[in-house]
């Protein structure tokens, strides 16, 4: 495969498909506007209240008895929830809608007839989608969530500062910021590779539809868990696409309580997943070089 050629094609899904930057970025900027004001409130009560800061000095004393285990463990948990978790189930989204649409609108704006007219095949065009999905997005994500908790940080530095108090002691020295780097970028590339047989069964449908993508993508799961139910009196199909998404939990909860988001890669059913959205995927390449171009 020429490096040089899918280097491009991985730059046009990026410059076709604005969303996957514009996206986190926006999700970030409302969560440090709304951490802003929240301080700036919190702030201006205290104010209120006749004194111009909070004793800062019982919360010292309750986190010297405690321990920094404790600290820790909450600011872990003030960072991956407050700025990862929202920027993961927006990643979560701009990944279904771009997956479910990348391979479909090419052929609704008849720009396939354009690219394969080009020097390119059409396994190199579906696969520069699948490393976008899988490493571009993710990647993006993570840097946006990183300068996002890292002035999240800052703001509660100066709220610390304000009331008297040691950054460092109660932000800074527990933050574990190398450590909540390396987690955002890993735990977001685990996710989109969570989210591969998803991912795989868009790009078919992609691949595949003329017109309503979305409902295919949709109801043909929900027609055949409603047809399992109704004649085999059964939810097997059902059971194991729950239990596929009950595989989340391992992620967060590696990272809190092992601090590393590779306990999601332990499960079987993670393994599993690949294995079916590869056959997807070569499902979306045989359909896109064999099907009729027309929309």
């Amino acid at each position: 495969m020429n490096v040089t050629t899918f280097k491009t094609l991985v730059q046009r899904e990026f410059w076709e498909n604005k969303s996957l930057s514009r996206a986190p970025v926006i999700i970030a900027a409302v969560l440090l506007f709304s951490m802003l004001v929240g301080m700036f409130t919190a702030q201006s009560a205290i104010f209120s209240m006749g004194d111009s800061q909070i004793d800062l000095s019982s919360i010292s004393d309750v986190v010297a008895s405690k321990g920094d285990a404790e600290l820790n463990k909450f600011m872990l948990a003030y960072q991956y929830i407050g700025f990862l978790s929202p920027l993961t189930i927006g990643l979560i989204f701009v990944l279904f809608f771009y997956a479910l649409g990348s391979l479909y609108n090419e052929r609704r704006d008849r720009s396939i007839l354009f690219w394969k007219s080009m020097p390119v095949s059409d396994t190199q065009t579906v696969l520069s989608k699948v490393f976008t999905a899988f490493i571009v997005a993710p990647t993006i994500t993570a840097a946006v969530a990183v300068i996002a908790q890292i002035v999240g940080l800052i703001f509660a530095t100066f709220m610390v500062w304000i009331n008297g108090g040691s950054a460092w002691d109660l932000v800074w020295s527990n933050s574990s910021l190398f450590l909540v780097i390396f987690n955002d970028f890993a735990s977001l590339i685990i996710l989109a590779l969570w989210m591969a047989p998803i991912l795989g069964w868009l790009w078919l449908v992609s691949a595949f539809a003329n017109r309503a993508a979305f409902l295919i993508a949709v109801f043909v799961p929900l027609g055949v868990m409603l047809v399992e139910a109704l004649i085999l009196r059964s939810a097997h199909f059902a059971n194991v696409i729950g239990e596929h998404f009950g595989q989340l939990e391992y992620l967060g909860e590696s990272m809190v309580e092992k601090g590393h988001p590779f306990g999601l890669t332990g499960q079987t059913g993670f393994w599993i997943g690949l294995v079916i959205a590869i056959a997807f995927i070569a499902g979306a390449i045989y359909i896109r070089r064999f099907r009729d171009d027309s929309y």
